[in-house]
């Protein structure tokens, strides 16, 4: 392939990302949808819920992925030598833990701990350690506006299309490859024998997804600002090709149209929760009865659920630990999207397809 036309591939994502923005209020105003998104909700979830717990993932994953005397070697001999650094930690602890739950607090304290430590290692060289935060707080803002454009799509094509489905093909490719079972009959099988204990982790392991895409995109950022879009580009290059097959074949999920939900489905799992809000979500978004955009995630079909931590494998791959360890993650979520009734068994291979499209196009390049 000539070079710029594979730089025009690799770049692609931009153009996608302001052609989606150009268009977005036509389009809302073309279906009478309300102008108004919940940005303030939108940005405290982003960088005050998921962005602490991604920091506090991203140290873990340098600790499983480096040697230890550059880590936690280096970290505790600085500790040792000056241990009044132990009690002022000790004490931002206690402090932080008196407005809040000691879980976080703890993952509050380690954060800090970890950006002073970043920057006493990175002491006298420059503006390195600055220019570093903002690769990271650029490359999170590119996220966060591709993922708003993502939602805001997501609700016009359910507005638009909803209720033509092709959830009933799906159930019938799955039924010739699951013995003429469907996985709403799996699912509920599996409420029935399985103990809640593993329902509750793969309930878990679900949600952790956010997490382990944030602690990503905060290793490549901080390698590089270069690196950083680079991810991000390959995350939201799966994300548009996802609302282009969901454009073409909307399919919203076997619990959309499941008979059983809401007297079978363990009420206990946050699981049901979001299931429950996203099919009233659809409901007023087809009725156009919504007061505000980017109300929620609807495509089953591909299963991006899956396809991100591929991605994420993929840019971590340098570090054997951290590969094999979101392979065997990701092989877990392939099973909970199924039991939890989130998506169609094909969902998972179409969701691996996409990332792997994403990456031919953009995230090639080693680190």
């Amino acid at each position: 392939m000539p070079p710029t036309l594979r730089k025009g591939i690799q770049h692609l994502h931009y153009v996608g990302t302001a052609l989606l923005a150009l268009l977005a209020i036509p389009a809302i105003k073309r279906l009478n949808l309300p102008m108004h998104l919940n940005w303030r909700g939108m940005a405290l979830f982003y960088w005050v819920g998921l962005g602490p717990r991604s920091l506090f993932y991203a140290a873990g994953f340098c600790i499983l992925a480096l040697p230890l005397t550059r880590t936690l070697g280096s970290f505790w001999g600085r500790y040792r030598r000056e241990k009044l650094r132990i009690v002022f930690a000790l004490l931002f602890l206690v402090a932080v833990n008196c407005v809040l739950p000691l879980t976080i607090a703890i993952i509050l304290t380690t954060d800090a701990l970890l950006i002073v430590e970043l920057a006493e290692r990175h002491k006298g060289e420059g503006g390195f350690f600055r220019n570093r935060v903002v690769s990271v707080v650029v490359s999170a803002t590119y996220m966060l506006l591709g993922v708003s454009l993502v939602l805001i799509y997501n609700d016009i094509i359910v507005a638009s299309r909803f209720p033509l489905s092709y959830d009933n093909a799906l159930n019938q490719v799955d039924a010739r490859f699951l013995g003429g079972r469907n996985v709403t009959l799996i699912s509920h099988e599996m409420f029935a024998v399985l103990p809640p204990t593993i329902l509750r982790s793969w309930d878990t392991a679900y949600f952790q997804m956010f997490l382990v895409l944030g602690a990503t995109l905060l290793i490549s950022a901080y390698h590089s600002t270069r690196r950083g879009l680079q991810f991000v580009g390959t995350c939201l290059s799966a994300y548009y090709l996802a609302l282009l097959i969901f454009y073409a074949w909307p399919t919203y999920g076997p619990y959309i149209f499941c008979a059983r939900h809401a007297t079978e489905y363990p009420r206990y799992l946050t699981t049901y929760l979001f299931q429950e809000a996203g099919i009233r979500g659809i409901q007023a978004l087809s009725q156009h009865r919504v007061r505000t955009l980017a109300s929620g995630y609807y495509i089953a079909f591909p299963s991006l659920h899956v396809g991100l931590p591929v991605i994420a494998m993929w840019f971590l791959r340098p570090w054997r630990m951290l590969f094999w360890l979101l392979a065997a993650y990701t092989g877990i979520l392939a099973i909970a999207v199924i039991v939890l009734e989130w998506h169609y068994a094909l969902d998972v291979p179409a969701g691996i397809a996409v990332a792997a499209i994403a990456l031919a196009m953009v995230g090639r390049e080693p680190i």
